[in-house]
C-alpha cells in the first residue's frame, strides 16, 4: 500500500492486519521513508520489522492488490503505472470517482491526469456495485459522506422519485 503514514494509511493498516486472508507486504510514504510502520503507528505493533519505501509504484511489484490511501491527486499520476505492475488497484482517495473528465475542474479545480481510466473505474460501494467489482483492475473507494449519501438516496433512484 501506499500512503502509510497517514491516518487513512493507519486505519488501513489496522483493517488489513485483521484480515485472515490478506498480508501486507509492502508499506510506502514518502516522508517517512526509511521508518518502521510500528514507529509511525505505535498502536500498530505487529507491523515491527516492515519498513515504509518510498511511496512509488516500484515499491508495489509483485503485490496482488496494491491500496492508495494517498492526498488527493497524488493516486491519479501513479495508477497508470501501477495497472501494469499489479492485478488489482484500490484508491481510497477521490482521484477516480467521478467517470466524467469534464467534471473533474468543476469540483476539483483541475483536469484529471488520467482521463482514460475514468471510464474503467468502479465505484466501491459492493451494496450498489457488486456486480461490477470481480474482474474490476481500479476500485475507487467511496468515501464516508459518499457511501451514507448513496446509499440512503440509492432506493429513492431506484423507484424514480429522485
Amino acid at each position: 500500500m501506499l500512503g502509510a503514514s497517514g491516518f487513512v494509511g493507519g486505519e488501513l493498516l489496522r483493517l488489513l492486519g485483521a484480515h485472515p486472508h490478506l498480508d501486507v507486504v509492502a508499506a510506502g510514504a514518502d516522508r517517512q521513508a526509511g521508518r518502521d510502520v510500528a514507529d509511525v503507528h505505535p498502536h500498530l505493533g505487529t507491523y515491527r520489522g516492515l519498513t515504509l519505501a518510498e511511496s512509488t509504484p516500484s515499491a508495489l511489484d509483485g503485490v496482488d492488490v496494491a491500496f492508495l490511501a494517498l492526498p488527493h491527486g497524488a493516486s491519479a499520476a501513479l495508477v497508470p503505472d501501477l495497472l501494469e505492475r499489479v492485478p488489482l488497484v484500490v484508491d481510497l482517495g477521490a482521484d477516480f470517482r467521478l467517470r466524467d473528465p469534464e467534471a473533474y475542474p468543476r469540483w476539483y479545480g483541475e483536469a484529471h491526469p488520467a482521463p482514460d481510466l475514468l471510464a474503467g473505474a468502479v465505484h466501491g460501494i459492493p451494496e450498489l456495485y457488486r456486480d461490477r467489482l470481480p474482474g474490476a483492475r481500479l476500485v475507487a473507494a467511496a468515501g464516508c459522506y459518499v457511501t451514507a449519501a448513496s446509499l440512503a438516496l440509492a432506493p429513492l433512484v431506484a423507484a424514480g422519485a429522485v
